[in-house]
């Protein structure tokens, strides 16, 4: 099985006590959308204290993760492709922005990357990279073709705009500062594809919307 959730932030515990509770194993996967965080400080001692947890307790899970804005890139562009993807370390892998992969018999395409929404009071190379929006080259390669699943961090422009009631959740961020880069890539990517199911994370909610469209924060979504 296959089960898809929200941002975590280096967080395991809520992916753990999933797979405890569904006693999942080595033929099962967990896919997070954006802002996983086992990398963010530069002496990587978040990102080693993670690793051995998720290979002590995740009972042979593998994770899989798009980034989304809070990832340290810097460190992340480190670690070596293999078969399509970046694998962080054993049974831990980055799904790159604009690919497609295959999980359960599914054709599934994936874009991380989203625009901090508090990027002005954080630190450029320590808080905060560039790298987190989404560019056009970013999206070039995609196929005008149909996808089971399309998973992102942000959502396409206008579903932001059609439900910012839902995703605007943090009220005292100043919303004429925000960049919407990334969701206005998405936008394009959105009038260029046709798919089943497109899933997101980033607005730390979880929300059925329109269209196919659904956002997922603590909630674990079956691939089927």
């Amino acid at each position: 099985m296959t089960f898809i959730t929200g941002d975590k932030h280096g967080d395991l515990t809520e992916i753990l006590n999933f797979i405890k509770k569904m006693k999942l194993n080595e033929n099962d996967n967990i896919i997070v959308l954006g802002d996983m965080g086992l990398l963010w400080r530069k002496d990587k001692k978040d990102f080693n204290y993670n690793i051995n947890l998720w290979n002590m307790e995740s009972n042979g899970v593998k994770l899989y993760f798009i980034d989304g804005n809070h990832e340290n890139f810097a460190l992340l562009k480190e670690f070596s492709i293999e078969n399509d993807m970046q694998k962080i370390s054993d049974n831990i892998y980055h799904l790159l922005r604009g690919h497609t992969y295959e999980f359960e018999g599914k054709k599934i395409l994936t874009i991380g990357g989203a625009d901090s929404i508090d990027w002005y009071l954080r630190t450029k190379g320590f808080t905060w990279w560039e790298e987190e929006t989404i560019s056009k080259a970013d999206i070039a390669g995609i196929a005008a073709s149909h996808y089971d699943y399309v998973l992102t961090h942000c959502c396409p422009r206008s579903i932001f705009e059609n439900n910012r009631v839902y995703l605007i959740t943090l009220r005292k961020i100043n919303q004429e500062k925000i960049n919407h880069n990334s969701e206005d890539m998405l936008q394009q990517v959105r009038e260029k594809i046709t798919f089943d199911h497109w899933l997101f994370g980033h607005y730390h909610t979880d929300k059925i919307l329109e269209d196919g469209f659904t956002c997922v924060f603590h909630d674990f979504i079956e691939l089927k």
